[in-house]
This record gives C-alpha cells, structure tokens and sequence, in this order.
C-alpha cells in the first residue's frame, strides 16, 4: 500500500552478505564514508577544478589566497625586457665580444681542420645578434667605412684575428662563399647584415678578392640584377675594394658596375660610386692611369652618355674630366701619341659655340692639356692640318674663344708657329673657287690669334700731355705762394725780370684775367640761352653727322680689315725671308726681349716687395700707423671741403673785382 511518500523506484541491490538493501539504509550512512575528489580527480588537476567553482569559505582550498600573491610578488620581481636596438650602431654595441671569442674558440677546437666551418659560424652568430632592417643597402647617408667604422674595437679584433687565423686562401673561398649567401639569404628574407660586415673587413686587408673570381662575380650580378636591392647590395660588396686599391675599385667598376648603368635603379650609385673613387684617390702620389685606360674610359663615357638621363650623363662627363687629370699630372710629359689619337676621336666636324657638347669639350681639354705639357705636340698637329682640317678649326675656335684662360697655359712662340703655318697651309685651298667653308672660318680665327698675339699697346700721349701741363702749374703755384703770394718775389718771377719780360708778363696776365672775369660772367648769364638755342639749330645737322659718321666708321672697318688680312699674309713671308737669310734671327731677338721683359718684372716685384715690406716695418708706424692715417685723412678731406668752400666765394669777390679793371 502507499503510505503516502516518495517511494524509490528499481532493483533493490545485494550487500556482500546476500541481504538487500533498502534505499533508507543507505540514505542514513554517514557522509564521510562516500568517495573523495582526490579519489576520482588526478592530484595535478584538483586546482584547477576549484578555480571555476563558488565555493563556501569552509570548502575553500586554504593555499589559493597566498598563491595570488605570491604571483603578484613574482611579477613585481622580474627584471625589465632589454629595448630592441633601433640601428646597426646599437646592435653592434649590444654584442658581447667574450660570447664571440668563446664561439670563436670552440669552433677552432671541434674543427681544427676546417676554418670555413669556424667562419660561417661566426656568420650565422653575427647575422643572429644584426636583426635590423637595412632600408639603402649601399648606406648613402654614412660614411664610405660603413658599418666597418661603428664596430667596436674589440669585437672588430676578434674578428680580424679569426679571418686572418684562416689563411688568406680560405679567406678567398670564403669571400665567394659569403656573397652568394648574401644574395641567398637575401631572397628568403633573412637578415644579412653579418655578411656583409665580415665582406668590408675581407676587403680592408685583401682588396683584390673583389675582382678575383671576376667571372662567378658576373654570373651572380646577372642572376640578381633584376632585383634591385640584392643586386645594390652584390655592387657595394664588390666596390668595397676600391677604398684601399684604385686600380681595384676601377677595375670592378668598368667590369660590374658599368654593364648595369642604364638600369634605372642603378644609374646613380654607379655614376655616385666613380665619382667617389676618383674623389678619394685623386690627391694620391701612387695612383696612375695608362693610355690604354684613358682611351678605354672616354670610348665607355660616349658609348653610355646618351643612355643616361641628363643629369648623370652631365655628372658621368664631369668623372671623365677628373679621370683625365689625373692620367695628365701622373704620365710624365710625351704626350704626341696621345694628341695623335684624341685629335681623331673628335667629331669630323666643325664643332663652335653651343654644338660643343661638354664631351667634346672634355676631349680638347685633353689636347690642350697635351699642347701645355709636351711642346712637341706641335709638331704632331701640324702633320694632322690635312687629315683632321675639321677638328683643327674646333681646337682653334676653342683657343681663341677662350683666350684669357687658354693662352697662359700654352707655350705663345710654338702656337704662334702653328698658327701662321696653317694660314700658309690654308692658302692654297681659299685660292679655289669652291672655298671649304670651315678652312674659311678656321682662317679668320687664326688670324684673329695671330692679332692677340702680337698687339702692343700705345703710349697714352693726350693723358700724358694734361699731366705735364698740370705738373708745371702745380710747380709755379708753389713757387708764387713761398714768395708770399707776390708774383715777381718768386723764383720764375725773377727768371722773368732777368729775361726782360716780367713787367710785360704782369700787364698781359691782368689783362687775362680782366677778360677772362668778364668773359666768366657774361658766360654766366648768356651760355643757358645760347646754349638751347644752338641744340635746336643743331640737332638736325647732329643727326646727319652722326650717320655720316656711323657709314664713315663702318667704311674705314672694311678698309682697316682688308689692310690687315694683307699685311697678316705678308708677315709670315717676311718673317720667312728673315728666316732665309738670317737664320734664328726673328726667334734670338723674341727670346731676348721676352727674357729682358722677364727679368725687369722680376727686378720690379722684388723692388716693390722690399719697398713694400720697408714702409710696413719702418715708415707706417707711430704716428704713421694705418689708423692714425685715416683719422688725419678725415680731418683734411673735411678741411679740403671747407677751404674749397671759401675759395669759391674768393673766386667769386676776384672776378668781380677783375671784372671791373679796364
């Protein structure tokens, strides 16, 4: 029956004993005989069991409180994390050299026999401790040394000793080795900048690693040549010889740099790097360039200029001129096959004015500076008139357009010659009636050099006259004023007396100066109105004169010219015939005059010098000193105004005075 409870519904279970067991006998046990969580739950896991659970005070794990806290104090504890290097410099700084040296020191002694393995170790541990990102591989905002230059000195030790302990062999290999995982690496975004670290050091002791492997070089440019910052990256390693080695640095530039100047992204590191490498090497006594090389470099400059935009292929020009310079102050002084060759790489053309491209100008830079430095040259482009008539008119319209700057640098008696022989020469050709129009123009410049050199300056006799005149008036007003301002008392007075002619001197200078103080006011009053009244009779007939003069001028020009060109063609067979018959006559009296000349202007700067050093140390001192002087010259500047002041006003009371004697 129901006895109006819950009642448990199922299989009644066995005790051990065979009893059944009701579910009344099982509620009534005791609690603390049932299983623990210890039991059922792994020990490692109970705490985080409890760790999501609300749990009464009493149930609660008594270690839970502290454990926060001793986090709390844990992280309170912990040492800050180091920044991160913000640059290369930093990163090296942050090196530890005694973990290198022990790297270093390890390696040698697991592989004895094997330098490579300790190099690349040393690669793979710098490459590790360099995580910076590089923006311009080639560092154009540094110094040329870098990063060479920031590395600390111990680690740049350590790591010298370890390159040199390899053998310069193993050195070698390892170059080659270390600038395709350089590229490699590169490529699978690693960093590199070890390498390229280890690759500037190699350089500094052996420079010419950079073109040994010449050929590998070129197979690993071209393979990265289209990926503009691994192949930068293979040109600044490969340049890195030339800061110790011009010939090296020249070397790789013509064989790696050059085959990828007209590439966009490398143009201006190329042009950037020569100009670099001439810069640094061209106050250097043991850098010398050959003919071969020089030609080399001018037949590379034309072949690449028009390829280059404007800028760079002005600046590759202004390399050329530098490159040039150099073979010029470093080659001695035979310079005749060299003129013989640049004379016909010039363009066979009449080149003047603004058709002379800066090239050309850079290539008869060249022969002047042939002509300047070895005067047989002359020679060599007398035989060439015939040959190169184009290229002579070039040179010569270059000569005598820039004449103050050229002719201080050339021998005046061997142009001179050249000069006159190629008029002679062109004379035969301007006879025909078919005339070369350049032999033309080429003959009036000589012409017109022929002038300059031999123009001499007249004696200004009109200037010389007016200083006479006011020398002589100068003396007699001085004379008149120490005899008290009386005429007769002075010493040309009484010169006057002796001669008979005083007393009519006086009556003659009265009246000169009557008439002359009448003359002086009626000027006054009547000269304005004369004046414009004679402008404006006179303008018309000034007109007329004026083209009159201005046709007269430009007739006498013709006249002065054809009276010129006839005297310049007869010069040289008069000079020619003194040459016959006297022979060395006209060149012994040019030398003698110009080492007279040479030695009075000698004579006179040593003169001037030890007057000059005298009156410094001896006169312009004192009172005489520079500031006294210009004090003094003040004071009578301002009583020179004064006097002259007054004097005026005197002149004025004289002719009035004057004005009124019969």
């Amino acid at each position: 029956m129901s006895t109006g409870q819950w009642e448990v519904v199922g299989k009644n279970k066995k005790s051990q004993n065979g009893k059944l067991k009701n579910a009344k006998d099982d509620d009534k046990k005791p609690t603390k005989n049932g299983p623990k969580l210890e039991d059922v739950v792994p020990h490692s896991q109970i705490k985080s069991f409890y760790s999501g659970m609300e749990i009464d005070d009493d149930r609660k794990p008594a270690n839970k409180k502290k454990d926060g806290d001793k986090k709390k104090k844990e992280k309170k504890s912990e040492p800050p994390k180091p920044k991160p290097p913000k640059n290369l410099e930093e990163a090296l700084v942050a090196i530890d050299p005694v973990e290198l040296a022990t790297i270093i020191t390890t390696n040698k002694v697991r592989f004895s026999n094997a330098p490579l393995v300790w190099l690349k170790e040393v690669a793979n541990f710098l490459n590790s401790k360099l995580l910076i990102d590089i923006e311009d591989p080639t560092f154009p905002h540094f110094p040329t040394t870098y990063p060479l230059s920031v590395v600390p000195s111990e680690l740049r030790s350590s790591l010298e000793n370890v390159l040199r302990d390899a053998g310069k062999a193993n050195a070698q290999l390892f170059f080659d080795v270390t600038l395709t995982a350089l590229a490699n690496d590169m490529s699978r975004g690693q960093s590199v900048n070890g390498h390229r670290l280890l690759l500037q050091i190699l350089t500094q002791d052996y420079p010419e690693f950079c073109v040994t492997s010449m050929q590998k070089s070129v197979n690993l440019r071209n393979s990265y040549q289209n990926r503009p910052p691994i192949g930068l990256s293979l040109l600044w390693a490969f340049g890195q010889g030339g800061l110790r080695d011009f010939a090296v640095g020249m070397k790789a530039w013509q064989e790696l740099f050059v085959p990828v100047i007209e590439l966009k992204n490398y143009s201006k590191y190329v042009v950037g790097y020569l100009s670099g490498l001439l810069d640094r090497h061209a106050s250097m006594e043991s850098v010398k360039i050959t003919q071969e090389q020089l030609f080399s470099m001018i037949d590379l400059v034309n072949n690449k200029k028009n390829g280059l935009p404007k800028d760079l292929s002005s600046d590759l020009i202004k390399q050329l001129s530098k490159y040039k310079d150099i073979y010029f102050n470093r080659s001695g002084n035979k310079f005749q096959v060299t003129f013989n060759q640049l004379m016909k790489k010039l363009p066979n053309q009449y080149l003047s004015g603004a058709s002379l491209d800066p090239y050309n100008q850079v290539l008869v830079e060249c022969l002047l500076d042939c002509l300047q430095r070895d005067d047989s040259c002359n020679a060599t482009w007398r035989q060439l008139f015939h040959k190169c008539s184009k290229q002579t008119a070039t040179l010569l319209d270059y000569i005598d357009n820039n004449w103050e700057e050229v002719s201080p640098r050339l021998k005046q008696k061997s142009l001179k010659m050249t000069v006159a022989q190629y008029k002679e020469s062109s004379a035969d050709t301007l006879k025909g009636k078919k005339k070369d129009e350049t032999v033309v123009r080429a003959n009036k410049i000589c012409q017109g050099i022929l002038d300059r050199m031999t123009s001499t300056r007249r004696f200004p006799w009109l200037w010389a006259s007016f200083f006479v005149l006011l020398a002589i008036g100068g003396l007699v007003a001085y004379d008149v004023s120490r005899a008290g301002g009386e005429f007769p008392k002075s010493v040309t007075g009484k010169l006057f007396k002796d001669l008979g002619i005083l007393e009519h001197s006086q009556k003659a200078w009265q009246k000169t100066l009557s008439t002359s103080a009448r003359g002086y006011l009626w000027l006054e009053t009547n000269a304005p109105v004369y004046y414009n009244q004679t402008v404006e009779v006179c303008k018309p007939y000034g007109e007329l004169s004026k083209d009159v003069y201005v046709i007269a001028v430009k007739k006498a020009g013709v006249l002065y010219g054809n009276v010129r060109e006839y005297v310049s063609e007869k010069i040289p067979v008069v000079l020619a015939t003194i040459e016959e018959y006297a022979p060395g006559l006209v060149d012994k009296v040019e030398y003698y005059a110009c080492y007279g000349y040479t030695a009075f202007r000698k004579q006179v700067t040593d003169v001037f010098a030890v007057t000059a050093d005298y009156l410094k140390t001896k006169v312009f001192i004192g009172e005489w000193a520079p500031e006294i002087l210009q004090n003094k010259t003040q004071i009578a500047l301002n009583a020179t105004r004064d006097h002259m002041t007054t004097y005026f006003h005197w002149f004025r009371q004289q002719v009035h005075i004057y004005s009124e004697i019969p």
